[in-house]
């Protein structure tokens, strides 16, 4: 716990530095991807493109979380100059950490050494677009930052091009780094039951392009509710408020950072702690959490939370498709364990149901995930111009509640 607090005494203060240094810049654009991005989605590679400011048009590419950097940078070159970029706009930069097998006259983990360089640093100052690839998200702060967690010079050249109006995107790692804090491993099993089954929540301190907030990636296809809830716990007073982003998905936020939208196949899930405590005793318990999901088109309010549905969505409430409540259950015998699926179709798409809850456990040990609505909850379903149904949901009161569980086979 003492390392802990001093870890996060450190973010913190250097977090708030960071703040008051930003607070009048006109920044350019995030566009933070959830990890499995298609070469086909246009709408992303769109986004991030079209977000780079007149004059500005060269784009670099970081590959330095991958364990296959030059491959990896190789792919998002080619699927940006598949999606309007022109091959002399994009250039990759030299940084990384790892040697890629692939390549025999390259070893790219003398990259490492170039954070410094003045090549490199010169490639930045050009740069109207900055794109980080997936791999390990340590490998990209290992690089950015010093030992005592400043920035290099090479980060400070970074932040210069985003104030200046240059996007900053990335996937998969390239989005975990987004955030002032950030996660680095663990799943919700580990988190919520740490020491006892699965991996343990880790934290460490991530780059602070996006303020305020804590990014999740592969969100809904790992479901990582659960880990995202510990996390802003244990950073509630400076990260109250998390994005789960799916794959597929992109969070792009406007310069501002007041507002964002969601693009692609999945959902971002907001996740509010702000008026969030523990409870459960000897095991862990979170009451009071608020969740939202904001989906293709939808458009989020970065400061209270809330989203907007797309104008092709209607409200679900008097016109509700399902009218019996679903058994507060859990398991592979149940459909719908998508959380989409339960908040939307077994709350408020459903006229017979308030509440609701899905169980996960792991031996005796498991919790109940009770997701409730209220006056202020608002939810939506539609289909996009693609034909893509899905919902639009906000103000959700979620509760984790520790329960013992017992199985075995029936008494004779």
């Amino acid at each position: 716990m003492l390392k802990f607090t001093f870890w996060l005494t450190t973010v913190v203060a250097g977090i708030s530095t960071l703040i008051l240094a930003d607070a009048a810049r006109a920044e350019g654009s995030l566009v933070i991807v959830g990890g499995g991005l298609k070469a086909d989605n246009a709408a992303i590679y769109r986004a991030f493109l079209e977000a780079r400011p007149e004059g500005s048009s060269t784009i670099v590419i970081i590959p330095a979380a991958s364990g296959e950097p030059s491959a990896s940078a190789n792919a998002v070159r080619d699927a940006m100059i598949r999606h309007g970029a022109s091959p002399s706009e994009i250039e990759v930069a030299q940084i990384a950490m790892r040697d890629d097998p692939g390549t025999r006259t390259t070893d790219e983990s003398r990259w490492s050494r170039n954070v410094n360089e003045a090549d490199e640093l010169g490639r930045i100052g050009r740069a109207g677009a900055i794109w980080f690839t997936g791999g390990d998200q340590s490998r990209i702060t290992g690089l950015l930052l010093t030992e005592s967690g400043e920035d290099t010079p090479y980060l400070s050249a970074l932040r210069a091009r985003h104030s200046a109006g240059a996007v900053i995107g990335g996937t998969s790692a390239g989005a975990a780094i987004m955030s002032g804090a950030m996660i680095t491993g663990g799943d919700s099993l580990g988190a919520l039951l740490p020491g006892k089954v699965g991996e343990e929540l880790s934290l460490a301190r991530g780059l602070h392009f996006l303020r305020g907030a804590l990014v999740d990636q592969h969100f809904g296809e790992r479901a990582r509710l659960g880990r995202l809830a510990v996390a802003l716990m244990r950073l509630q007073q400076i990260s109250p408020l998390g994005y789960g982003i799916d794959e597929d998905t992109a969070l792009v936020v406007e310069p501002g950072q007041n507002e964002a939208r969601t693009v692609g196949r999945g959902y971002v899930t907001l996740l509010d702690a702000r008026r969030a405590k523990v409870s459960g005793g000897e095991r862990l318990g979170i009451e009071g959490l608020v969740v939202g999901m904001a989906a293709n088109g939808d458009t989020i309010d970065l400061q209270t939370g809330s989203v907007d549905p797309a104008w092709y969505r209607r409200d679900t409430k008097g016109r509700e498709y399902f009218h019996s409540a679903a058994p507060a259950a859990g398991g592979m015998a149940l459909p719908g364990l998508t959380l989409q699926a339960t908040i939307g179709d077994g709350l408020l798409d459903n006229s017979a149901a308030d509440h609701i809850v899905r169980y996960s456990f792991a031996n005796d040990l498991g919790f109940a995930y009770r997701f409730a609505q209220d006056g202020g909850s608002h939810g939506s379903w539609g289909r996009d111009p693609d034909g893509q149904a899905a919902f639009t949901i906000s103000g959700v009161r979620f509760d984790i509640q520790p329960v013992n569980i017992k199985i075995g086979p029936l008494e004779e």
